[in-house]
């Protein structure tokens, strides 16, 4: 281990980052963390807080130089050009969190790897979703550009896990946790990875501090479960009864189904990270701490779900019919 490296890190107090900044915390390292201070600012205070938006100026960061730099929030490329091109070399070893979404039609039916067909780059200066994938093809390409002999990319699938804003992964486990019947379900055979935030935060943690120049799915597990496995195993883990599902598609609402067109990278191939020493922690693990930790923050009045992810009870049963 290299220890007490400099890390700067552009977000890092929600989720991805958040588990991050906590792995290179308990690996001895010195933490900057440059965001707008909205999200969680009292979280570790053994690191260092900047407030600063990376949209607008970056003058805090002015005259300093770190060991290396990980870039947890960019989603259009003129957020990473902007950024890179203030610090210079400064930034030192630079990782830019991307995305298994930057993939485009994969033609094998699973174990796809790193050097499959990338999406057309877009370069627009806002994000919208339906371009979400191209634009982090257009991050990947100005970071290659301006960082190249020093950048490390990592693509996740989903992250799921204690923290996750998002409420995808948590509706499941929540709606399962609540017994009711009958519960609606997206195909029963539909493909799901998805990454635990820690594995994903510590996997980046040991390349950082490696200076690994590479480009890593880290995504889990494989083989990858079903929709219908994961139900089973959350059900399980919580030792409580599985609903009575049914299963009616990719319909609007089920958080993480995709239409069958998609499965296909949902079966990412995890080889080469496994061969840099990526593990993931059993999904039983990931399921009891999600629910533990959204259970407590909702306890606490912390918790609240994305607006539009997840069904009510009433649109469930509409879906259901």
């Amino acid at each position: 281990m290299v220890p007490g490296m400099r890390i700067l890190v552009i977000g890092g107090s929600s989720f991805v980052g958040r588990h991050f900044v906590q792995s290179a915390l308990d690996r001895g390292h010195e933490l900057t963390l440059f965001n707008r201070g909205q999200t969680d600012p009292d979280a570790f205070p053994t690191a260092e807080h900047v407030t600063g938006d990376r949209n607008g100026d970056l003058s805090e960061l002015a005259g300093r130089s770190w060991d290396a730099t990980v870039d947890v929030c960019a989603y259009v490329p003129a957020q990473v050009r902007r950024l890179l091109e203030s610090l210079g070399d400064r930034a030192g070893h630079f990782t830019f969190i991307s995305t298994i979404s930057v993939y485009g039609q994969v033609d094998v039916e699973s174990g796809f790897d790193e050097t499959a067909p990338l999406l057309k780059p877009s370069y627009d200066d806002e994000l919208t979703m339906d371009k979400y994938g191209e634009l982090k093809v257009g991050c990947e390409n100005v970071a290659r550009e301006l960082a190249g002999d020093r950048l490390l990319i990592i693509r996740p699938g989903y992250v799921f896990g204690p923290h996750d804003p998002t409420h995808r992964f948590t509706y499941w486990v929540e709606r399962i946790a609540e017994g009711r019947s009958p519960m609606a379900g997206p195909e029963a055979a539909t493909p799901l990875q998805g990454v635990d935030g820690r594995d994903l935060g510590a996997f980046t943690a040991s390349q950082v501090e490696q200076g690994t120049v590479d480009v890593f799915h880290v995504t889990a597990p494989e083989p990858v479960l079903t929709f219908a496995e994961w139900f089973t195993t959350i059900a399980s883990a919580l030792d409580v009864p599985l609903p009575e599902v049914r299963w009616i598609g990719a319909k609007d609402g089920l958080p993480l189904a995709v239409p069958q067109d998609w499965w296909p990278k949902m079966r990412a191939g995890l080889s080469k990270a496994r061969g840099a020493g990526f593990t993931w922690r059993p999904v039983e693990d990931t399921i009891r701490d999600t629910y533990d930790w959204v259970t407590k923050a909702r306890a606490d009045g912390n918790y609240d779900p994305r607006p539009g992810v997840g069904l009510t009870p009433d649109q469930e049963r509409e879906l259901i019919g």
